[in-house]
């Protein structure tokens, strides 16, 4: 039997990254009988945000860092070496033939120095574009040495592949668990546009809400819906923005919930502002929902998924005119809302957990 170790931060909260791990640790229980050992470093006494299976073994050493500091400053250095030694123990006594990390967390940089005979991989959610076009300075090559360390690097399109210069790199996307023998209805949806995501600047749900504002000058009778939880201060910026702009009856800002399929089954459209992305899951829930996509073709993540006015259309990325544009053919167009949302129906197969899960066999789970 495999054992495999995943290390994260928490699987708390909502989330493209909480979202895979709870996918593929239940896959792997369920469908391969592994032992599937998820440790966190900040779980602090919270459930799982998904459903997990039983089976699934959860440890949280809670180490709690300090996020407003720096890993390796004097707030957290003493928080980094009970990281060290807690993680230590807990692999001695599992004994896992891989560990996965799953994000850009403190062990990414101290695995080396780990006693294992265990595999490692890093799975990169965050795009390398704007990286590639800096000089490379000593961070960035002393990066690149410990990423040589690891045995695999997990990168989630071709794309991204070549912002690496390793050898260890392996191409696999994001799956996502398409039930088709859920009915989906195409027509007649509710005249309601969604977000959703962390909120926090990066996701420029501010740009969202300019936009928003100027296509219900002409367009009142959608609703837009951004759903999650973020930064304190940037949800009052959002707040205020919808205040001054006079649009409260038209914009709701929702808190995160884990049934967001069910209200992706329901609405009209799907918008995304966002600064980058890799290869955002909630677009692939998007479209395994029927839900027609519209969103700037930002670095690198939607024009990997999105074929533009095939599956979804893309607009040139931080051109709000345009997008307020396509917002309207959208809106006033349903054939071509059922067009988008049955392609990308179809597409999303290609994400199907079946089929990313073999690739993981051949290209990881088969060479430990």
């Amino acid at each position: 039997m495999k054992k495999i170790v995943i290390l994260t931060d928490q699987i708390s909260e909502i989330g493209g990254i909480t979202s895979l791990i709870h996918s593929k640790a239940n896959y792997w229980v369920e469908k391969r009988d592994y032992q599937i050992d998820i440790i966190t470093t900040e779980q602090k006494n919270k459930p799982p945000f998904y459903e997990l299976n039983e089976k699934v073994n959860l440890h949280d050493i809670a180490i709690n860092y300090n996020r407003h500091a720096s890993y390796f400053g004097p707030k957290n250095f003493l928080k980094i070496i009970g990281n060290v030694i807690k993680l230590q123990k807990l692999i001695w006594s599992i004994k896992p033939d891989l560990i996965i990390i799953a994000n850009h967390i403190p062990v990414s940089f101290f695995f080396p120095i780990l006693i294992t005979k265990s595999k490692f991989a890093k799975e990169f959610h965050f795009s390398k574009y704007q990286l590639s076009k800096r000089k490379k300075n000593f961070s960035q090559k002393f990066q690149h040495v410990l990423e040589s360390k690891f045995d695999f690097l997990i990168v989630l399109s071709p794309e991204e592949r070549t912002f690496y210069n390793n050898e260890n790199v392996v191409v696999i996307p994001n799956p996502i668990e398409v039930n088709k023998e859920k009915a989906i209805k195409f027509q007649g949806r509710k005249k309601i546009a969604m977000a959703a995501g962390r909120l926090s600047e990066v996701k420029r749900f501010d740009t969202l809400i300019d936009i928003w504002s100027a296509f219900v000058k002409d367009n009142n009778d959608w609703i837009l819906e951004i759903y999650g939880n973020g930064e304190k201060n940037y949800v009052e910026v959002l707040n205020k923005k919808i205040l001054d702009l006079g649009i409260t009856n038209s914009v709701k800002i929702k808190p995160s919930t884990n049934a967001i399929k069910t209200k992706m089954r329901e609405n009209g459209m799907y918008l995304m502002t966002s600064e980058a992305e890799c290869f955002p899951m909630v677009l692939l829930e998007a479209l395994s929902c029927g839900l027609p996509i519209l969103s700037f073709d930002c670095p690198t993540g939607p024009r990997n998924i999105i074929s533009n006015m095939l599956n979804g259309i893309l607009v040139e990325d931080k051109n709000n005119e345009a997008f307020v544009k396509k917002l309207h053919e959208l809106a006033d167009n349903e054939n071509l809302r059922v067009k988008l949302a049955e392609n990308g129906y179809n597409t999303v197969e290609n994400y199907d957990m079946e089929k990313i899960m073999h690739i993981w066999d051949k290209e990881v789970i088969n060479k430990i």
